[in-house]
């Protein structure tokens, strides 16, 4: 096993993986692009550490990704443990490696009064999953997934279970976060009623239209590109100036981080927001703290306590 190669071992680690096949069509990529190119040569007891922050070094200056250099580091990293614990190698070379810092962007969200000019200019059959969208901040796969009998019109509730995803409707699994109940508004829960009222119990809520084609699992991308991106390209709004603007070109993500950054904006607890989308570390929901209403209050107060504040003259 000294002799192995890392295209040798790569082949053998990569048919044993268990992961979903859309994971396992992102890993191939990278792979192909960042990982392969580099080491499918190399004798994997040869490979050192310093030969890992070299490479990662060399994507840096081809001008990779921050995080796509991340995704080919942790796969090489899987490639390199699994390796250590078949005794392949004594020690993994992956550790105390530095990557570059992803940037992390500030969420995209829109105002009550963009997010009124989207519904207004859709089309009527697809202004109820937006409107949910906006006030439960469900991902794409979970509007998409979502299934009559998940609604309890009584407690006015619905809960997230199943997701539609590239290969069809899946559950989540019963441990994850993703798995939820959400409050739904009267006006959101009348409107939800309306659209579902003839649909059966185990029915998918927001199906295809097209005729011949109806009743089928929406596709994300085919509903971007006839649905979300015509609407948005033609909706405006009066900002503060009273000057007529076009809404900004975000995505239909963003009706998620709409929804979230209401809720702070308005007090909710970070906590509870956490909770409502289902994120499962508490750092991906920090980013809408700038937006809570006394997110300054402590800085500003220390400075307004100052006995002498600094002046300069006018």
């Amino acid at each position: 096993m000294g002799e192995t190669s890392f295209r040798d071992w790569h082949d053998r680690w990569w048919d044993a993986r268990v992961v979903e096949p859309h994971t396992l069509q992102g890993d191939g990529s990278s792979i192909k692009n960042h990982v392969m190119p580099h080491w499918a040569d190399w004798e994997m007891r040869a490979i050192t550490r310093m030969d890992v922050q070299s490479w990662i070094r060399a994507l840096i200056e081809k001008g990779a990704g921050a995080a796509a250099i991340k995704r080919a580091y942790n796969l090489t990293s899987s490639i390199m443990r699994a390796a250590v614990d078949d005794d392949v190698i004594a020690v993994s070379p992956c550790r105390s490696i530095d990557l570059p810092q992803i940037a992390v962007k500030p969420p995209q969200w829109f105002t009550l009064d963009q997010a009124q000019s989207i519904l207004d200019e859709l089309p009527v059959v697809w202004r109820t999953i937006c409107l949910l969208g906006f006030y439960t901040g469900l991902r794409w796969g979970e509007l998409s997934g979502l299934h009559r009998h998940r609604i309890d019109q009584r407690r006015s509730r619905l809960f997230v279970v199943e997701v539609n995803t590239k290969i069809g409707i899946k559950e989540y699994p019963k441990s994850s976060k993703s798995r939820r109940e959400v409050p739904l508004p009267p006006h959101v829960l009348e409107a939800l009623e309306r659209h579902i009222h003839r649909l059966d119990r185990d029915a998918v809520v927001f199906t295809t239209l097209t005729k011949g084609r109806a009743g089928r699992l929406l596709n994300d991308g085919n509903w971007r590109r006839q649905t979300w991106w015509p609407t948005v390209d033609g909706a405006y709004y009066f900002d503060d100036d009273g000057e007529q603007q076009l809404v900004p070109h975000y995505p239909p993500h963003s009706m998620r981080h709409t929804c979230a950054s209401w809720l702070v904006q308005k007090g909710v607890s970070l906590y509870e927001v956490q909770h409502l989308l289902g994120h499962e570390s508490f750092q991906t929901t920090q980013r809408y703290a700038h937006l809570q209403p006394d997110a300054h209050k402590a800085v500003l107060g220390a400075w307004e306590r100052m006995e002498a504040p600094l002046t300069i003259a006018a």
